[in-house]
């Protein structure tokens, strides 16, 4: 399969698994349609047109042409320089490696993870909080994020990779949507005596319990295992990075009880303290290793010989 194929058909997986439908995100890229073919002179020449058919920012090719025929991925949560550099060692000494498969986004990836944010607006309406709420709580985090991640270093890892001979791609939010259709489903679908409980039915997924066996488990960030539960959601799955603290007293007053989490901030824990709020926070590797393996198992159905070289965190589980 060449690497652009293979890419394209990650990008409409996480599109199936979308929290906000897939006529919604076809109706984003049809207005990004609309608006590209209105655009001359300047904004034409620097307009990026893969928004026209991928609504994934943060998901990319970031090298190689995208020509290049792919069965053999090297499949990391993070792949930097150093990385690349095992990868090329790796190839040295006989390992088959066509490209390389990233969760995190790097280069312009990364540099465009804020327009990512506006999908948590969805998720949280999900949840039963208003959107005019959420994106009123929203716009100042985006701005943050922008500001800092705009100073970055950011195109070292796909010149590292262009230089060394290999294809790359990140595969952010694609990934991330089929973790939060997994726990939403699996997890939050179920009913609960206490966060105890949760936490059991988190281990039952094979990440999860690898993770915990390495010393890394889910764990109660705020609450305790007695705790009921009341209405479970996994609203810090999908949608760039982190929200803004205030998205915790909007949960509480749209009456969420507890949330699951991949990472939660120290202010966001004190929103959580100030409306008891649960918080369990899953382990962020292993949580991003579920939807790097949901989308595997996907492609490899269209790829009959996908391989992959696991490292960086990534652990291959394979799902019927």
């Amino acid at each position: 399969m060449k690497f652009k194929t293979l890419f394209k058909n990650a990008v409409d997986i996480g599109i199936g698994a979308d929290p906000r439908g897939r006529n919604a995100v076809e109706k984003i890229l049809k207005k990004q349609q609309e608006k590209a073919k209105k655009l001359d002179g300047k904004e034409k020449e620097y307009f990026d047109f893969e928004r026209t058919w991928n609504p994934y920012a943060d998901t990319r090719i970031i090298a190689g042409t995208g020509e290049e025929e792919v069965k053999h991925l090297l499949v990391g949560i993070d792949i930097e320089t150093p990385e690349i550099l095992l990868a090329d060692r790796l190839r040295e000494k006989g390992g088959k490696i066509d490209a390389l498969f990233i969760h995190h986004p790097e280069g312009r990836a990364l540099g465009d993870l804020e327009k990512m944010l506006p999908m948590q607006v969805d998720v949280l309406a999900l949840a039963g909080v208003p959107v005019n709420i959420s994106e009123g709580f929203l716009k100042p985090r985006v701005e943050r994020i922008l500001r800092a991640i705009h100073p970055d270093n950011l195109f070292r890892t796909e010149r590292a990779a262009e230089l060394l001979g290999f294809p790359a791609m990140t595969c952010h939010t694609a990934c991330d949507n089929l973790v939060w259709a997994l726990m939403t489903k699996t997890i939050c679908n179920n009913e609960y005596d206490s966060l105890d409980d949760v936490l059991n039915a988190l281990l039952k997924v094979p990440e999860y319990a690898w993770y915990a066996k390495k010393g890394n488990p889910p764990l109660i960030a705020h609450g305790a295992k007695g705790n009921r539960t009341g209405k479970v959601v996994a609203s810090e799955f999908t949608g760039g990075t982190n929200g803004p603290e205030e998205f915790i007293s909007a949960q509480a007053h749209a009456g969420v009880g507890t949330i699951l989490t991949m990472h939660a901030t120290e202010k966001s824990l004190e929103k959580a303290q100030e409306h008891h709020v649960n918080i369990i926070q899953c382990s962020h590797m292993a949580s991003d290793t579920i939807g790097m393996n949901m989308m595997l198992d996907r492609l490899s159905k269209l790829e009959k010989n996908l391989t992959t070289i696991e490292i960086s965190g990534f652990i291959r589980v394979k799902r019927k």
